[in-house]
């Protein structure tokens, strides 16, 4: 019975997250597990929490990640193994297992209302960075709904954004725990010091240095081009593709991934260029072909100039085949040849002192890998991307969603384009301004402001340092006074 229970929370859980935002469970579904937790550390029913929250993960996960099944179905050849995708839910159900485990039993003496949010956030932290590709599942996305919820992701970063988030919801659970209630508060106290401190330095810093310093008219092309349409010809697709281009009088004309539709095996573009205005710049994405190896690459045009960035994250069983000659029924999903990780910096500069950070598609998800020395100063980001392969339901809105906490967290503005939606401008404070509707044919045009906009990226790796600081010695401290 007790699994079912948690199989159920798990569930529930997914509903805090994109495109549900029932939020107020979360007030119900994590005191329980505060209660629950600390009544087994006690008990010292270790295996009890690994069954327990084995099965709150694969009931979470099976939710949360259904849409992974979705490029099964693309092609017929790979609908029979659509199952497979239940083996990702599984390891990422025992990887959480395995950490609340191991946390539970080393910090059997700490405060639960920390050791909840601590566990899920290291699992976050683990299950992005350790485990390559998911950097999908965070508790930030909870928040990224509303934009005014988004701005403690701009002082804090996605992982700390997500403690306290969890913590918050943690919190009925000092009022059940009469017992320990003082303690408790006056820890939480001492712990989220720091970080309020900085959430108001860096609020007024944000209000006095968003100047607007340039404009730029943007139009954005959602061609809705499908991947197993086997009558939309490439003549046909360019030919809509320079009509397009015909017809815009905007400075910047942007595509999805992979929407020109013929292998890039010079960088001449002739082709297209010829169709471009004076001073027009023209981003689409495309297949990149140079000595013997693919790239997907988004590809930056002008009348006299051909830039391009070639994509450095590639998915997993979608751009490449791990153990390619075993898995040759996946072919038909990541293609025959696999994708080569790109070399080129993350920034294509445009006239004026502009420049703009590329991302392909998935990248948008490691917000850790964007930001660099050369191109902190940019003044905005193009994210271009494919959701065809992640369904009409959930895959696709988590996408949207996961690149408006990036708009926050950077604080620059995310101009994001996909092949079939959701296309959207977003502000660098992470609302959307203006947005497509999923698997339609659309174009909008959009007058975007430039602002000269300070992040806190850096300062979002020292309060890391800072929590794990204040763990390693809450820990001593309660291991010590417990001896």
């Amino acid at each position: 019975m007790s699994i079912l229970i948690y199989f159920t929370l798990g569930l529930l859980t997914s509903l805090l997250f994109p495109p549900y935002f029932f939020l107020p469970l979360g007030f119900i579904i994590f005191p329980f597990l505060c209660l629950f937790l600390d009544s087994n550390r006690k008990n010292k029913s270790n295996l009890n929490i690994f069954k327990s929250f084995l099965f709150f993960g694969f009931g979470f996960f099976i939710s949360y990640l259904f849409w992974v099944k979705n490029p099964f179905f693309v092609f017929e050849e790979t609908k029979n193994f659509f199952l497979f995708f239940l083996l990702l839910i599984f390891l990422l159900s025992l990887i959480l297992s395995l950490i609340f485990t191991i946390i539970s039993k080393l910090g059997k003496s700490i405060p639960i209302i920390f050791l909840i949010p601590f566990m899920f956030t290291i699992s976050e932290y683990i299950i992005s960075v350790f485990f390559y590709g998911f950097p999908w599942f965070t508790f930030s996305l909870v928040i990224s709904s509303n934009e005014h919820l988004l701005f403690p992701l701009k002082s804090f970063g996605t992982l700390i954004s997500s403690y306290f988030i969890i913590q918050i919801f943690c919190l009925p659970a000092i009022l059940l725990n009469t017992l320990n209630q003082k303690k408790e508060i006056r820890f939480l106290s001492f712990f989220i010091a720091l970080p309020i401190i900085f959430l108001i330095i860096s609020n007024f810093y944000s209000k006095n240095n968003n100047l607007k310093t340039n404009t730029i008219d943007l139009e954005i092309f959602q061609l809705n081009f499908k991947n197993n349409d086997q009558s939309l010809t490439s003549e046909k697709k360019l030919k809509i593709i320079i009509d397009n281009i015909q017809e815009s009088s905007a400075d910047i004309l942007i595509f999805g991934e992979n929407n020109f539709p013929y292998l890039l095996d010079d960088l001449d573009l002739k082709i297209l260029k010829d169709f471009l205005k004076e001073n027009q710049v023209l981003v689409i994405g495309a297949t990149r072909f140079e000595n013997n190896k693919y790239y997907n690459s988004l590809i930056n045009i002008t009348a006299s100039k051909v830039t391009y960035f070639d994509k450095k994250i590639l998915v997993p069983f979608g751009e490449f085949l791990p153990l390619r000659d075993s898995l040759t029924f996946l072919e038909r999903i990541a293609g025959p040849n696999n994708y080569s990780n790109g070399r080129e910096e993350r920034i294509i500069n445009l006239p004026n002192n502009i420049s703009y950070i590329p991302v392909i598609c998935y990248e948008i998800v490691f917000y850790w890998k964007l930001l660099n020395k050369l191109n902190y100063k940019s003044n905005f980001i193009i994210n271009i991307t494919n959701d065809f392969w992640f369904g009409k339901y959930i895959g696709p809105y988590q996408h949207l969603y996961l690149t408006k906490i990036r708009a926050a967290e950077l604080n620059k503005p995310i101009i994001r384009v996909s092949n079939n939606g959701i296309s959207a401008v977003i502000n660098n404070k992470g609302g959307i301004i203006k947005n497509t509707e999923l698997n339609n044919n659309e174009k909008f045009k959009h007058k975007l402001f430039l602002q000269e906009n300070i992040n806190f990226v850096n300062v979002h790796l020292i309060l890391k340092i800072y929590f794990f600081i204040i763990f390693i010695l809450t820990t001593f401290y309660y291991l010590r006074k417990n001896v």
